[in-house]
C-alpha cells in the first residue's frame, strides 16, 4: 500500500512541476476508489473468518446438544447466545465484495465436512473435517493480485485458490438467512440449500449458574467450569422447570442430579496421561408450559504440569485490577484467569514473577492484597496451599522476583535479597546482596544466580558466596538445559553471550555479530534458550539466534507484519524449551490501549519465523512467559 501511494505521489509531483493548471480530480478519485476497495476486501476477509468460526460453533452445538437462548439482530448482523454461556457472530456482507459459499455437509460417515457451493472440499485428496478434536478451522484470505479467495487448512502455511472472485457488488455473507423461531433457529447458508437447525431454549431461564463475582477488570472471560482431574464439584442450575434429567456427560465424567437442591454433582475423570480434556454437560427438563428445555455447560479438566504447555503471568492494571494467570495447553486451548478459576480468589496486585519447584508453583505480587504478596499452590492443580500477606512480609520494598530451593524462597526487592522459610515463615535479609537488577534469578546446582549491574551474585544456603564480575550490564541469567551450567547475557558493545559453570564459575564468552541483548524496560531476561541455541530480539520485532556450538549469529526475520496492532513488546519473548516455538507478548500501548494485545507464537524450525498462533486480547500487562518444562 505504501508503495502504491509513493507511486501516485511521484506522478502528482510531476504534474505540479509541469502544469499548474492540471486537473487531478480523476486521478485522486481512482486512488480513493482503490483504497476503498482494498479496505472493503480487508473487512470482507475479517467477516468471512468470523463467519467460519460461527459455522463451526453451530456444528459443535449440534453435536454437543447445545441450544440457542437468543438471537439478537444488530446493524452488523446477528449475535447468537448459546445455552453454555458462549456467543457467536454472523456478519453482514461488505458492499463491493463477494464471499465464497462456504458451508458444512454431513457425509455418509456421520461427520460434518467443509464444503464449497454444496460440494465437500478436498485438498490433496483429503476431506476437511469441521467437527471433533481433529476438526479444522480454515482461514480465508484474498490474493491481492488475482482478487480471488484462497483457503488454508494448516494455520496459514499453505493457501489454495477457491475459484471465487472477491470483487462484486452484492456484499454477500456466508449466511443467506437466519430464521429465529420459538423452538428453533434455522440458518441457511449462502448456497441457498444447506441449512443448520439448532433447538431454542424457552424463556424458562433453565441454565447453569456461573460465578457472580468476577475478577476485577476481567475481560475475554468465557463461561465454563474448570476442574482438576478427579475433582468433584457441585454445579447449581436455575429456571422454572420440573422433571430434570441428565441428557449427556462427557466420557469419563460422572454426574448425579439432586432436584431438591437444584444442583448436579460432577466428578472429573482421573488423570490418565492426557493433560487437558473438555466436553459438554447437558441437562433436559420440562418447563411449566410443558416444553422440553435444555441447559448445557462446558466442563474442562486440566493438569497444569504439562511440559508442552505455557503460562503467561499478568500484572493487571495497577489501579483497577489484580494479577492473573493465563495457561495455554499444548493444543492451544487458552485458560485465562486460571488461578481464580481453580481457587475462587485472586492473586495480589501487580503480579511480577513465577517459579515452579518441588511440585509447587509460587507467584509473587508486588502490592499484595487478595491472596497476598506470595502464594504457594499445587503445580498440577493451582490449588492454593499457602499465602503470605503484605503485612507478614511488610519489610519488602517493591519485590519483583523469586527463586525457590527446597523450603526456602529467595525474594529480590529494591533493597536486596531476602530468604523466607516456608515452614517456619522466618523472614531474613541476605547480607551484602544489594544492588541487584530487577530481573529473573536462576537456580542451578542448588545455588541461586542473581543478576547484578555488572556482575552475577551467587547465593547458597541463604548466604552470598560469590560475586562474578562481568564486562558489561547483565541483561539475562538463564538456567541451561545442560546440567550444571547457566547462560548470561551482557550488553557490551558488541553484546556477549556467556556460558557459565555453576561449580567453578569458569566462563565461555561469545561475541554476537548481529543484534543485541537489551531488555528495554522489561523485568525479564533479554535472552531465552533451547539446547545450545540462544534467542533474543533486542527489544525489537526481529528474532535473532546465536548457535553456541558453531559460534554463529543470525537474524531469523522480522515478525511485526504479522500483528495488526503491534505497539509495544511488554516484557521479553521466550523460546519454548520443548516445542521450540517463540512467544511474543505485545500490547497496542499504555492507557486503555493495553486491552488490545497479542500473544503471538512462531515456528522457527525452517529458520524464518512462521506464525502458528495468535491469542488476542487475553493479557493485562504481561509480566512474562513461563514454561513448566523450564523448571
Amino acid at each position: 500500500m505504501k508503495k502504491l501511494f509513493a507511486f501516485f505521489a511521484i506522478v502528482l509531483s510531476g504534474v505540479v512541476m509541469w502544469s499548474c493548471s492540471y486537473d487531478d480530480k480523476d486521478l485522486w478519485n481512482a486512488v480513493n476508489d482503490l483504497d476503498g476497495r482494498m479496505k472493503a476486501m480487508e473487512q470482507a476477509v475479517k467477516n468471512a473468518n468470523t463467519d467460519i468460526e460461527t459455522l463451526q460453533k453451530l456444528v459443535g452445538a449440534l453435536q454437543q446438544n447445545i441450544s440457542i437462548t437468543s438471537v439478537i439482530e444488530n446493524s452488523d448482523g446477528y449475535t447468537i447466545h448459546f445455552s453454555d454461556g458462549t456467543t457467536a457472530t454472523i456478519t453482514n456482507g461488505v458492499d463491493g465484495t463477494n464471499a465464497p459459499a462456504l458451508s458444512v455437509i454431513k457425509d455418509g460417515d456421520g461427520f460434518y465436512y467443509w464444503a464449497l457451493d454444496g460440494v465437500i472440499i478436498e485438498i490433496d485428496g483429503h476431506k476437511i473435517k469441521a467437527e471433533g478434536a481433529d476438526g479444522i478451522t480454515p482461514q480465508l484470505r484474498i490474493d491481492p493480485d488475482t482478487k480471488e479467495w484462497e483457503i488454508s487448512t494448516d494455520g496459514g502455511h499453505n493457501w489454495n485458490p477457491m475459484g471465487v472472485k472477491a470483487e462484486g457488488s452484492d456484499g454477500d455473507s456466508m449466511f443467506s438467512n437466519v430464521q429465529d423461531g420459538d423452538t428453533e433457529v434455522i440458518f441457511t447458508m449462502a448456497d441457498g440449500k444447506t441449512t443448520i437447525v439448532i433447538p431454542k431454549t424457552s424463556m424458562s431461564g433453565f441454565a447453569f449458574v456461573y460465578p457472580e463475582t468476577l475478577p476485577l477488570g476481567a475481560t475475554n472471560l468465557d463461561n465454563y467450569f474448570l476442574f482438576a482431574f478427579g475433582e468433584e464439584k457441585t454445579l447449581s442450575y436455575t429456571g422454572e422447570v420440573k422433571a430434570v434429567d441428565l441428557m449427556n456427560a462427557p466420557q469419563g465424567w460422572s454426574a448425579k442430579i439432586d432436584s431438591k437442591t437444584r444442583s448436579v454433582k460432577i466428578t472429573a475423570p482421573s488423570f490418565s496421561g492426557t493433560y487437558y480434556t473438555e466436553g459438554i454437560l447437558s441437562l433436559v427438563a420440562v418447563d411449566t408450559k410443558g416444553q422440553t428445555v435444555l441447559a448445557s455447560a462446558r466442563i474442562c479438566a486440566v493438569d497444569f504440569s504439562d511440559p508442552n504447555a505455557t503460562f503467561v503471568l499478568n500484572e493487571g492494571n495497577m489501579t483497577t485490577e489484580n494479577g492473573s494467570l493465563i495457561y495455554i495447553t499444548a493444543d492451544g486451548h487458552v485458560i485465562n484467569y486460571a488461578y481464580w478459576r481453580m481457587n475462587g480468589s485472586e492473586l495480589g496486585n501487580v503480579a511480577q514473577d513465577l517459579f515452579i519447584s518441588g511440585n509447587k508453583i509460587y507467584i509473587l505480587s508486588q502490592n499484595g492484597g487478595n491472596d497476598g504478596i506470595l502464594v504457594e499452590a499445587e503445580a498440577r492443580t493451582l490449588k492454593n496451599t499457602k499465602k503470605f500477606s503484605k503485612e507478614e512480609l511488610s519489610r519488602l520494598f517493591w519485590p519483583s522476583h523469586i527463586a525457590v530451593i527446597g523450603n526456602t524462597v529467595y525474594i529480590r526487592d529494591n533493597a536486596g535479597i531476602w530468604t523466607l522459610n516456608l515452614d517456619t515463615r522466618e523472614f531474613t535479609s541476605v547480607a551484602n546482596a544489594k544492588g541487584t537488577l530487577k530481573n529473573r534469578m536462576a537456580v542451578v546446582s542448588s545455588k541461586v544466580f542473581v543478576p547484578g549491574n555488572r556482575s552475577v551474585l551467587v547465593l547458597e544456603n541463604g548466604e552470598l558466596v560469590k560475586k562474578i564480575d562481568m564486562d558489561g550490564t547483565v541483561t539475562g541469567v538463564i538456567k541451561s538445559d545442560e546440567e550444571g551450567y547457566l547462560w548470561v547475557s551482557c550488553s557490551t558493545s558488541p553484546a556477549q553471550i556467556i556460558k557459565l559453570s555453576a561449580s567453578d564459575y569458569t566462563m565461555d564468552k561469545h561475541t554476537l555479530t548481529e543484534g543485541g541483548v537489551t531488555y528495554g524496560w522489561s523485568a525479564t531476561p533479554g535472552i531465552s534458550t533451547k539446547g545450545d541455541e540462544v534467542y533474543f530480539c533486542n527489544n525489537t520485532s526481529t528474532i535473532y539466534r546465536h548457535n553456541f556450538t558453531s559460534n554463529t549469529t543470525e537474524a531469523l526475520g522480522d515478525v511485526k507484519s504479522n500483528i495488526a496492532n503491534w505497539g509495544i513488546i511488554y516484557n521479553m519473548p521466550a523460546i519454548h524449551p520443548v516445542t521450540g516455538e517463540y512467544y511474543f507478548n505485545t500490547i497496542l500501548g499504555y492507557g486503555w490501549s493495553f486491552l488490545t494485545n497479542d500473544i503471538s507464537v512462531y515456528d522457527l524450525s525452517s529458520g524464518a519465523p512462521a506464525m502458528v498462533a495468535d491469542y488476542q486480547n487475553y493479557t493485562h500487562f504481561p509480566a512474562g512467559i513461563f514454561f513448566p518444562a523450564s523448571f
